[in-house]
């Protein structure tokens, strides 16, 4: 029973690995790669601008698991093509997606309220003298035409689009996963030999193709058949009859002397020599 299950669960992985596409995931790892640089670098423009008015750092504490993130899904493709390698970037998905989702989170409530301090109150009133040099920083980036904040806006914006591309192409790995793991888990047992069966399979088609042998012996014939269960053992008691060799029974064959002995065996020898 060991056996078989070893043979099955060995299919399972084969057509596990042979159906996995390795082109989406790449494709996917990219996206993640370059979609984390995205969130990074927005998060470091937003905080020079305004280093108050910011969505509480949110770029840069998510960028870690979106590191380790494309890490694993390119070690999927490239380093460790097995299904314990793709298991393990599921691991990796789910909690991309979490922050994903964090991180979407507080840019909709920063866009919604672009000038609001999101610290606790006493941060809030530390960092209050970095208006004097952030509000300058603002107006002279965007003019004082058009308005100071568009520019940090706009970067929050552009973080919020690349926390929705990430949590797509986790969510696309995951779908994908699921997917080739439902097809691959029907394996047809009837297709599965066991050892026992592989090695006693020809040792019965060998045996049936042996031919009979004959024996003779007193002018008569014995047939062995090839199969020893069928009476071969009498077959061979009837070589020796009685009446073809005269001899006497065989149960005083043994204690049986011929009267005649030395005459027949020297019938030429006579005592005179003696």
């Amino acid at each position: 029973m060991h056996p078989q299950y070893s043979t099955i669960h060995y299919m399972k992985e084969q057509r596990f690995n042979d159906k996995f596409p390795l082109s989406i995931v790449a494709t996917l790892a990219v996206l993640q790669m370059l979609t984390t640089f995205a969130i990074f670098s927005l998060e470091v423009g937003h905080n020079m601008l305004h280093i108050k008015l910011t969505n509480l750092f949110a770029g840069f504490w998510t960028a870690i698991p979106f590191t380790v993130l494309w890490i694993s899904m390119f070690a999927v493709v490239c380093c460790c093509r097995r299904r314990s390698c793709a298991t393990h970037a599921v691991i990796q998905n789910i909690l991309g997606f979490s922050f994903a989702c964090a991180l979407i989170g507080i840019n909709i409530a920063f866009i919604r309220q672009p000038n609001k301090c999101f610290f606790t109150e006493g941060i809030c009133r530390t960092l209050s003298w970095t208006s004097y040099i952030s509000d300058p920083i603002e107006c002279l980036v965007d003019g004082l035409t058009t308005g100071c904040g568009n520019t940090r806006i706009s970067l929050i914006i552009a973080q919020l689009a690349s926390g929705v591309v990430m949590a797509m192409t986790c969510l696309i790995y995951l779908i994908i996963y699921i997917i080739i793991t439902v097809r691959t888990s029907k394996v047809n047992q009837g297709q599965v030999v066991t050892p026992a069966e592989a090695v006693l399979a020809p040792v019965y088609q060998s045996n049936a193709k042996q031919f009979p042998m004959s024996v003779s012996h007193h002018h008569q014939s014995c047939t062995i058949s090839s199969n020893p269960y069928q009476g071969s053992i009498p077959g061979m008691m009837s070589v020796y009859s009685p009446q073809a060799s005269g001899l006497p029974s065989e149960n005083n064959y043994l204690n049986y002397n011929s009267p005649n002995q030395y005459a027949t065996i020297y019938p030429h020898a006579g005592n005179e020599r003696f």
